[in-house]
């Protein structure tokens, strides 16, 4: 019997809250999910919009930077820099140049280079005259086209070693409506720093934003998810037939208005409920006077009759059947007028002991065997009137159900 009420209770006792309460999780995640990326998808798109303005201001100011530079170039003295005559002291004075020219434009390097892609001029120290530059070979290429058909133009923006952002500005040198040479100007892109501001207040504000929607997404989850668990509650009350409890939802949406049914369900139930106690009263009553006519009757007919006549021990049947049946009424009547319970500090023994007394001619009838395994000092703060006639219930069923021979134990602690 133990092992089939535990295998019922599992069956029908619900998920624990743990495993269920995931809607508030999910809110929340979702909110978070979203307001991220919102935010983080605005923001990036932000940062890029950011970053091709301020580069294509940028590259406005290369190249009129380095027309500047280009102007003040004399192609037929870089075309007798190609011989490679870097002790002169017009070469040294051209370099000089250049570097004031570098100081005064906050440029990292200056450059010239003739048409082989080699250098004429460089502000970077120990670069000789004829050294092949291979980032313009292969990663500038497209912009050197545009450089020797004349036309000024810039490189995309580029980390050096300790990654640096710059950009190189490139302009033509013409001698008699040639380009005979280019030069770059390599410049740190003066917005540097404001960009690495702005994405840093990018993700501040991505994360912000995160924080104060979790909190918002954490009140929403809390408002929504504290009334559906007292209509959990509510909703278990009232199948333990607990029907006295309002269900008490305070909200005016879609959650309040399934409160406010399970309300309506409620009433409904409890006065079915009344109902039905009342017809199985009244049931109950309109069974009993017969029963006690009969009772009586037949206990005069019994008494009339010699104690050795077979018929005098019919009738006792007829009367221990009708004392069975009143029993039977009796818990109906119990059902429909429900007492409250009274409780008191009991034996449990003794109350073992006195259920196990009323059913003991049902057992001896039975052949079952009574053992009883129940300390003497346990007690118990109960109702005695009612778990005993639950235990008699009990003890009653069990007889039913076991063949001729069997024990019955009842243990308690």
């Amino acid at each position: 019997m133990n092992a089939v009420a535990e295998e019922g209770q599992s069956r029908s006792a619900p998920r624990s809250s743990g495993t269920r309460g995931r809607i508030g999780r999910k809110l929340v995640l979702s909110f978070v999910a979203l307001v991220m990326l919102v935010v983080g998808g605005s923001g990036w798109v932000l940062y890029q919009q950011a970053v091709d303005s301020l580069e294509q201001q940028m590259s406005h100011h290369l190249e009129a930077e380095a027309r500047l530079l280009a102007n003040g170039q004399s192609g037929d003295v870089l075309i007798a820099l190609r011989q490679g005559f870097e002790q002169f002291p017009l070469y040294r004075r051209l370099t000089d140049r250049l570097r004031r020219s570098q100081q005064m434009v906050g440029a990292k390097r200056i450059y010239v280079f003739d048409r082989n892609c080699r250098s004429l001029l460089d502000t970077k120290p120990r670069i000789p005259i004829g050294r092949e530059y291979p980032h313009l070979k292969y990663r500038d290429r497209m912009e050197l086209e545009d450089l020797w058909q004349g036309r000024s133009t810039h490189s995309t923006r580029f980390s050096d070693e300790g990654g640096v952002d710059f950009m190189t500005g490139y302009a033509p040198i013409f001698f008699g409506g040639v380009v005979v040479a280019g030069v770059g100007l390599d410049i740190g892109p003066p917005y540097g720093k404001a960009i690495r501001g702005f994405k840093r207040s990018i993700f501040l504000f991505a994360g912000i934003s995160a924080l104060l929607t979790l909190a918002v997404a954490l009140g929403l989850a809390r408002n929504i998810t504290r009334p559906i668990r007292r209509l959990v509650t509510a909703a278990r009350e009232i199948g333990r037939g607990n029907l006295d409890r309002r269900v008490d939802t305070p909200a005016d949406d879609e959650i309040g208005y399934l409160g406010e049914t399970m309300e309506e369900m409620r009433r409904n139930i409890l006065a079915r409920d009344v109902q039905l106690r009342q017809m199985l009263g009244g049931v109950a009553h309109e069974i009993r006077n017969p029963l006690g006519g009969i009772e009586i009757y037949a206990g005069l007919i019994a008494e009339d009759l010699p104690d050795n006549d077979p018929r005098k021990q019919h009738i006792q049947k007829v009367i221990a059947e009708v004392r069975t049946l009143d029993t039977v009424i009796s818990e109906f009547l119990d059902f429909a007028r429900p007492s409250p319970p009274d409780p008191e500090r009991t034996s449990v023994s003794q109350m073992v002991e006195e259920t196990a007394f009323l059913l003991s001619p049902e057992m001896e009838r039975a052949q079952v065997a009574y053992t009883q395994e129940v300390a003497p000092d346990l007690e118990a703060y109960v109702d005695a009137e009612q778990i005993k006639r639950a235990l008699f219930n009990l003890m009653k069923n069990a007889v039913q159900a076991m063949e001729p021979g069997g024990t019955l134990t009842v243990r308690a602690k």
